[in-house]
């Protein structure tokens, strides 16, 4: 008859602690990788559309947009900068979209401030349910809606988002982080009122006697405008071509502009400030590819550019490197089989050929980086313990 003596009471102990600390630990490190790599600062902020032309004395409006990405946006304190000499407040100069911040009330503080310098200050939270969170692009934030008040003398002049200007974000244990990567900015061109030229066309009053009147002739005077901002500038990383991807190459694409006769493209890398590519690519192009080296940051600008000039660049950039990456090789179809043709007498129903399934196709997912120190340590600590206890059980 087995007695279970002190020395295996405590061996079983020690196996129980391994078998349940390193699952664990092994599913604590995935979801803490899987937080930290959703928080990587990917949300930009833009002026809609980014160029307008008006008249001194005109209103001139714009949409303020947010692209989360793939972050979550819980809240945005958000700067506006503008020239108090060229453009000021018109009614309400801010206005909030409610939908995206359902706790916002114009009546009550905080409420947009307006400060003589030229920066529009307010804080902006969608609450504190995590369903409410930011995450689908093109979220309208609000509208800017400011007055021309003196010439820009055939110049513009821009509206930016402060350098202040941050988007935070309620995941996990990044909350609360600046997750905002890029701005795009908006420019105005203000121009003298129009003016009437009075000239004198003669209207004859009777047959023998012409009498000149004053007459008014309005001549149109034609505008040229350089092309608005390229939107959706995006770069990639792996550069991939159908299930063919190069991790010695990066891609950066954009959406085409109508009006634009070619594309100004300069991509440049980060940590140096070596300009990797600096060339034109024509209107029919929207993706272009270039070498890269990993772990370095790139960031891609594309400008339209048209017979009037070269319009803002929109701008991106992304860190090129192999940990976190996903790729999803494109399943090929399979053929669909064509059906015979049987000529008889006297039809025979026959029956139809089965569909082919297409084979299932593996989805390579490159592993995350290493876990954190915490939860390291207490994985570490588990298997330390459990060695002691052993050499210490038999010892004894």
């Amino acid at each position: 008859m087995s007695i279970l003596t002190p020395k295996k009471l405590i061996l079983f102990g020690l196996v129980a602690i391994l078998l349940i600390a390193i699952p664990i630990t092994v599913y604590l490190v995935g979801q803490q990788q899987d937080l930290r790599g959703r928080a990587a600062p990917s949300t930009t902020l833009a002026f809609q559309p980014t160029s307008k032309t008006v008249e001194i004395g005109q209103d001139v409006t714009f949409d303020i947009i947010i692209n989360p990405n793939s972050n979550f946006v819980s809240f945005v304190h958000l700067i506006i900068a503008y020239d108090p000499t060229k453009l000021e407040k018109s009614g309400d100069g801010l206005t909030i979209n409610t939908n995206a911040f359902p706790g916002f009330d114009s009546t009550k503080p905080p409420v947009p401030t307006f400060d003589p310098t030229g920066k529009i200050t307010v804080d902006l939270a969608v609450g504190a349910n995590p369903t409410a969170f930011i995450q689908n692009n093109n979220t309208k934030v609000g509208t800017l809606t400011l007055k021309a008040i003196a010439s820009t003398q055939g110049t513009t002049t821009p509206i930016t988002f402060d350098s202040e200007t941050q988007v935070l974000t309620g995941q996990g244990d990044q909350f609360n982080t600046n997750v905002l990567s890029s701005t795009i900015p908006a420019s105005v061109t203000i121009s003298e009122t129009a003016t009437i030229s009075p000239t004198l066309t003669p209207i004859p009053t009777s047959a023998t006697t012409p009498t000149p009147t004053s007459g008014v002739v309005v001549t149109p005077t034609p505008s040229c405008q350089v092309p608005s901002v390229v939107s959706n500038v995006k770069v990639e990383y792996p550069s991939c071509e159908g299930s063919q991807c190069s991790f010695e190459q990066a891609s950066c694409s954009w959406d085409a502009l109508t009006g634009a006769t070619s594309y100004a493209v300069k991509i440049s890398q980060t940590e140096s400030g070596e300009v990797v590519r600096n060339d034109t690519a024509t209107s029919s192009t929207t993706k272009v590819v270039f070498s890269v080296v990993q772990n370095k940051t790139y960031q891609c600008d594309i400008s339209a550019v048209n017979s009037c000039g070269t319009g803002p660049a929109g701008t991106h950039s992304l860190l090129c490197a192999v940990e976190g990456v996903e790729l999803t090789p494109t399943p090929v179809p399979t053929s669909t089989p064509e059906p015979t043709i049987i000529a008889q007498i006297t039809p025979i129903p026959t029956s139809a050929p089965a569909p082919t399934t297409p084979p299932a196709v593996a989805t390579p997912t490159i592993p995350p980086s290493g876990p954190g120190e915490i939860i390291i340590g207490i994985g570490a600590l588990g298997i330390i313990l459990s060695i002691i206890g052993g050499v210490f059980l038999f010892i004894i």
